[in-house]
């Protein structure tokens, strides 16, 4: 007679695996907590144990297409993994031992495919999204050497899959509660922007705009300053977010670029490498023709997962920009950029100055339309 998990391992291996379970719960009730924060922030700074630095950080993870299924963050489902770990210690039988196996292998696939996009098309990796992934396959393995019941039982996998689908529908639920309260919290956001600190405009105006609605930048209703790195996910996305707003809001809208590269070859606050082709990306698009800063600025923005040294040199040879690029003073320059956000305490990228009010990270869309809204009204 086959015996159970439970009665294969040890008393100290059940309470491992029963604390991975545990474990794996929690990373992922953070996890959702986390996905709600940036989807639906309340505050204006972007301050999160889970984004340490530009590239363990989870907003990239969080905000791209695979970080939720239908509008359900796929953290959930680590959640409901978890559970079921710890469930199978009062449902010990031999149909919730298989499904727990064929689920827990599922799982460790879906984190290894899900590790490797990090990797490799965001160029980023999420601390607590590892920290789970970790948790999974130490489960994984110990359900796979112990179990002798690996049989495909699809009463199991059919209790698991109601259990999901209930989950999912009350997730998709609260995704809807939260859509239908933007209309209502967009005043409040606005009240909430009015009443922050005003830390003025930069010492001087960049030259580089993506925006010019008037020439003086203080004279538009709407002036913003972006402090950014071109191999920031976040950045990116901050990027094609202020397309929209530009094309939205135009004649309204000034927008001006600072060069904030977490590059150790030109930023002095960087003690190590990060974003090594940061600062070579910054000289390029200052040395291109002003009336060709924002095309270039986009360019490096859309290869940011392709971009390469030979890559960056080429851009500036198009623009027969080489001597400009090697000149120690352009350097000099980006670094000053850098230095301005000290006065703004700019300690991550993006960072975007609308009105005198700092902004850290990335909103959603309606949050932007808000507060520009409410700037033209003035």
């Amino acid at each position: 007679m086959k015996k159970n998990l439970l009665e294969k391992l040890s008393f100290n291996q059940q309470i491992i695996f029963f604390a991975l379970g545990a474990l794996m719960s929690v990373v992922s009730i953070y996890l959702t907590s986390h996905y709600f924060d940036a989807k639906y922030p309340v505050g204006f700074e972007a301050s999160s144990v889970c984004n340490i630095n530009s590239f363990f950080n989870c907003d990239a993870t969080t905000l791209s297409p695979l970080g939720n299924i239908a509008g359900i963050p796929i953290s959930i489902f680590g959640v409901l993994i978890g559970a079921f770990i710890m469930l199978f210690y009062l449902f010990k039988n031999e149909e919730m031992e298989s499904a727990l196996f064929y689920t827990l292998c599922a799982n460790a696939a879906g984190c290894l495919f899900l590790f490797a996009y990090s990797l490799i098309f965001l160029g980023t990796l999420c601390p607590f999204c590892t920290l789970y992934y970790i948790l999974s396959f130490a489960a994984t393995f110990m359900i796979y050497k112990y179990s002798d019941n690996k049989n495909f039982s699809a009463k199991g996998m059919g209790i698991y899959a109601v259990a999901t689908i209930i989950v999912a529908g009350a997730s998709y639920a609260s995704i809807n509660q939260y859509e239908s309260k933007k209309i209502q919290m967009a005043d409040s956001l606005v009240t909430m922007f009015n009443n922050s600190p005003k830390l003025g405009e930069p010492s001087f105006n960049s030259p580089l705009r993506l925006a010019s609605a008037t020439k003086d930048f203080k004279e538009a209703p709407i002036q913003m300053t972006i402090f950014s790195d071109f191999q920031c996910p976040a950045c990116k996305a901050l990027h094609q977010a202020v397309d929209k707003l530009i094309t939205k809001y135009k004649g309204k809208i000034n927008v001006q670029y600072f060069f904030y590269p977490l590059d150790h070859n030109c930023n002095p606050k960087m003690k190590g490498p990060l974003h090594t082709l940061a600062c070579q990306a910054a000289y390029v698009a200052y040395c291109a023709p002003r009336e060709n800063f924002k095309n270039i600025h986009d360019r490096i923005f859309e290869n940011q997962q392709n971009l390469s040294g030979d890559m960056l040199s080429k851009m500036g040879a198009e623009s027969n920009s080489k001597e400009c690029i090697a000149d120690p003073k352009t350097k000099d320059y980006v670094v000053k950029m850098i230095n301005e956000g000290d006065a703004f305490g700019v300690q991550s990228t993006p960072t975007s100055i609308i009105n005198g009010v700092k902004i850290e990270g990335v909103r959603p869309l309606s949050d932007y339309y808000a507060i520009f809204d409410s700037l033209i009204r003035k």
